[in-house]
């Protein structure tokens, strides 16, 4: 099913808020099967009717983020009822539970607030724990009489979209979406290789296997390899990687490097006193070593462990984690 996110909001294009939508709903939707093929972000306006009404002619799920307040800029359920030909009412139970809510945090109650219990005929209400503005589900084809996606209408505020997607949204669409995944996504994590080198040795090969996508994300010091296809070909392709990689691969888990090198020495009890030991390869030497650092304020005393891993002698990874009262480092040298 072809999916897409329509982020709106003006606060988005001025840069005044970073967009974290598109990261926390592909993962979320990735278990069933879904991918978003397309994000747009649009200002308040009328660039949201326009971008929906294209939408809704080549996508079968449409996400929108955002417009849901109580403020005359918040115009995504009425851009959505007018599109779909629904009138709008107001649901009284959620205008009581809007009142019970202002009433119970000491909020003085204003007669556009309740513009946001108005729910358009044959909506599924998504109930909002955290906020205000509860979000809304209109089935595909709501109005017989104009073509349209399941539409999910969500707040902006990440704190308040996230449990709402998890416990309403994610339900609906299990119960939309056709049959089981037919793809998984594997992650491979390398520290301190170029992603060119990295393609040079498993780009052919691995795009060889049919069926299997094979993609790259470059960060400082640190690449991550990324292939998706059904079971049977990444199991292949999984064996090859592997091999090709092998030590290179610091994790296949969605944890950082810091993560990694903390476990592994807190695990080796690598944190008392100076010590030489075997890091996670078997082949590259680590170096702990106490440092000091100067107390920030009256109060504390903080410090901080830092995790460097060096080709030659330019510095390509340094983790820290803050500590109270403790402080160590560890090096990777070049190997030998």
């Amino acid at each position: 099913m072809r999916a897409v996110l329509l982020n709106t909001g003006t606060e988005l294009l001025a840069g005044d808020v970073h967009d974290t939508h598109l990261a926390f709903i592909a993962r979320e939707i990735f278990a069933l099967g879904l991918r978003i093929e397309e994000r747009r972000t649009v200002g308040d306006g009328a660039a949201i009717g326009e971008s929906l009404r294209e939408l809704f002619s080549r996508a079968e799920i449409v996400f929108v983020t955002g417009g849901l307040g109580p403020t005359s800029d918040d115009i995504t359920r009425d851009v959505v009822a007018k599109l779909l030909g629904l009138e709008l009412r107001k649901n009284a139970e959620l205008l009581a539970s809007l009142k019970e809510r202002l009433k119970a945090r000491g909020i003085k109650w204003v007669s556009s607030i309740a513009h946001q219990a108005e729910v358009p005929d044959g909506a599924q209400i998504l109930p909002n724990e955290n906020g205000s503005a509860s979000g809304l589900y209109l089935k595909a084809d709501i109005n017989p009489q104009i073509r349209s996606p399941h539409i999910f209408l969500l707040p902006g505020p990440p704190r308040e979209l996230q449990p709402m997607f998890r416990e309403s949204g994610m339900s609906i669409l299990r119960s939309i979406v056709p049959g089981p995944p037919r793809f998984e996504r594997r992650f491979y994590k390398i520290a301190c290789v170029g992603e060119s080198l990295i393609e040079e040795a498993i780009g052919r090969k691995v795009l060889s296997i049919p069926g299997v996508e094979l993609g790259y994300c470059a960060r400082p010091g640190e690449v991550d390899v990324r292939i998706i296809g059904d079971r049977a070909a990444l199991d292949q392709a999984d064996q090859f990687v592997r091999s090709e990689l092998g030590d290179l691969i610091f994790t296949a888990d969605d944890e950082t490097l810091e993560e990694v090198l903390v476990k592994l020495q807190t695990d080796r009890g690598a944190w008392r006193g100076q010590r030489t030991g075997r890091a996670h390869d078997g082949r590259w030497r680590t170096q702990t070593r106490k440092i000091d650092i100067c107390a920030c304020d009256d109060r504390h005393r903080r410090t901080e462990r830092r995790f460097e891993r060096k080709t030659g002698g330019n510095s390509l990874c340094r983790a820290r984690v803050r500590r109270t009262n403790k402080s160590q480092e560890i090096i990777f040298p070049k190997r030998p």
